[in-house]
């Protein structure tokens, strides 16, 4: 096969928001691989897809709604700051508790979920006993005009529940299933909702779908910087209650159906921790997707993590047959980590150890390489240049996304701030290797910087042992043992049923931070 030049290869996109669009979504329909995470995704019982940054839960909820895929139809939603920002406002005037959230969310998801409806997801026929169409006509006469399905328009529902639960009312008094007249006001916000809410329950409930419609809400792990970390969360806390209770209470009880409606929630599993949700290793072991694409040195070759990187690389051939691609074009021999078990290192071995074994790192040093192989002349070459990925330049840049990645997770607990005063943490060591008593005096001296310098003294600095396990949750240290035989990341630990894995402890145990952001934290060059 003749390999497409380094210059000449599409190499998609860092973020899968990307792929919903026109120009882009047959892209993703090929590189896509669709593995047992797809087909159990599409299970009616699977409430939440679980995954840490850049592990492609946005990825899959886009592939499934850019098409219809095995007799299902997927709506993907996102969540933006402005409408958690509405949602803040809306609580400080109306005083909505944990409760009230719950309401809120139940009549979101569901007016989204009545709007994404048509006439071809449905049998129609003088059986089906639904007055959905009534109340569809209720919102688009709140609005003047055809109700666009998104969740800031929503919110202008609740917001105005009186006015909506009155015309909802009118329509299906219309449609002759209003039962004796009900008084509304502004003032009675929940009475108002159960209204609303209770009216479009009824009419899904009796829809009889030919096909499975679901409805993926994305967004969540982003916390707008001004709407505090416990409202925040208490919002969100709602959400998930809203979609498990129409989920188990609602939808999963619909008879005589072909299809069945279903809420999927988008989330990182710290985030998911941190709701403290009723039975929550049950829900994560029962009602969710976990996905994690780790592999190891030996059998990298076999795992979903290798067939997405040749993926990526074959999507841009003229051949079809693009089986082996990554081996042409990565033909390097590195010195051997292992050198009992192995003569060399491969390039993809080599991305294993810098990378958290995420499709995105992996999309992320690939394009980084292509794109200083163009800065220096040399997009034309039909394999990928060693010599660049050792140089400064790639290993700064690589350095600078890890941190960037790293930032964004931390952002959801803590302050701008506070991710300022965390970097400074790197400076107190001068190796990034280290003993257990090593890393207390770097603290010690760590917090004596903190009380001099931040307005605020951070929570995460308030005991040594919280602040190291806040390092290992994050993946800058790995927990070593035997002389370097085995690296504990938290990435590796991690499962459904151990979704939050303690730092280890002991004599024999020491730490090192991780090869991704050694540049911009100084420590030197990785080799």
């Amino acid at each position: 096969m003749m390999l497409k030049s380094i210059e000449s290869l599409n190499l998609g996109f860092s973020d899968a928001q990307n792929y919903s669009q026109r120009g882009n979504k047959q892209m993703l329909s090929k590189v896509f691989v669709k593995n047992d995470y797809l087909r159990k995704l599409l299970e009616p019982n699977v409430y939440y897809l679980i995954g840490e940054k850049g592990t492609g839960k946005t990825a899959y909820a886009v592939f499934l709604s850019n098409s219809e895929y095995k007799n299902n139809k997927s709506v993907l939603k996102y969540i933006s700051g402005t409408d958690y920002e509405k949602f803040y406002e809306l609580k400080k005037r109306k005083q909505i508790d944990l409760s009230g959230y719950v309401d809120i969310w139940k009549t979101i998801l569901l007016l989204l979920l009545a709007k994404s409806v048509t006439d071809n997801d449905r049998v129609v026929s003088v059986f089906n006993k639904s007055n959905l169409s009534e109340l569809m006509q209720a919102i688009d006469e709140y609005y003047n005009r055809a109700f666009a399905p998104e969740i800031v328009n929503a919110l202008k529902i609740v917001d105005k529940s009186e006015i909506a639960a009155k015309l909802v009312y009118k329509h299906a008094e219309i449609g002759g299933g209003a039962g004796s007249t009900l008084e509304f006001s502004e003032q009675r916000l929940q009475m108002n909702l159960f209204y609303i809410c209770n009216e479009f329950s009824k009419c899904l409930g009796r829809l009889k779908l030919t096909k499975n419609l679901t409805l993926y809400i994305d967004g969540i792990d982003v916390r707008p910087n001004q709407i505090p970390y416990d409202e925040y969360l208490e919002c969100i806390k709602g959400l998930a209650t809203a979609c498990w209770t129409l989920n188990t209470e609602l939808f999963a009880n619909v008879k005589d159906s072909n299809g069945q409606f279903k809420v999927v929630l988008l989330l990182r599993p710290d985030i998911f921790n941190s709701l403290n949700l009723q039975n929550a290793t049950n829900k994560l072991v029962d009602n969710a997707v976990y996905l994690e694409w780790r592999t190891t040195y030996t059998d990298y070759q076999t795992s979903n993590l290798y067939k997405m990187a040749n993926k990526l690389l074959g999507h841009s051939q003229d051949s079809e047959n693009t089986d082996g691609i990554w081996e042409q074009y990565f033909d390097w021999k590195l010195p051997s980590s292992n050198s009992d078990k192995r003569e060399y290192d491969t390039a993809f071995m080599e991305f294993l150890k810098i990378s958290l074994s995420r499709p995105r790192d992996i999309q992320r040093i690939l394009a980084l390489i292509r794109e200083i192989m163009i800065e220096r002349d040399l997009g034309s070459a039909k394999t990928f240049d060693h010599t660049t990925y050792n140089s400064d330049r790639f290993q700064n840049a690589y350095s600078e996304y890890f941190l960037s990645s790293l930032k964004d997770q931390l952002s959801f607990y803590y302050s701008e701030e506070d991710y300022r005063h965390f970097r400074k943490f790197f400076d107190f060591f001068d190796d990034p290797q280290f003993t257990y008593e090593q890393y207390q005096v770097a603290y010690s001296e760590y917090v004596d910087y903190i009380l001099e310098n931040a307005n605020e003294i951070p929570q995460f600095v308030e005991d040594p042992k919280r602040f190291m396990q806040l390092l290992y949750d994050s993946n800058v240290i790995a927990a070593i043992e035997e002389n370097g035989r085995y690296f504990h990341f938290s990435y590796r630990e991690k499962s459904p049923s151990n979704i939050a894995p303690e730092i280890p402890y002991g004599k024999d145990i020491e730490y090192r931070f991780h090869y991704g952001l050694y540049k911009k934290a100084r420590m030197g060059r990785y080799k």
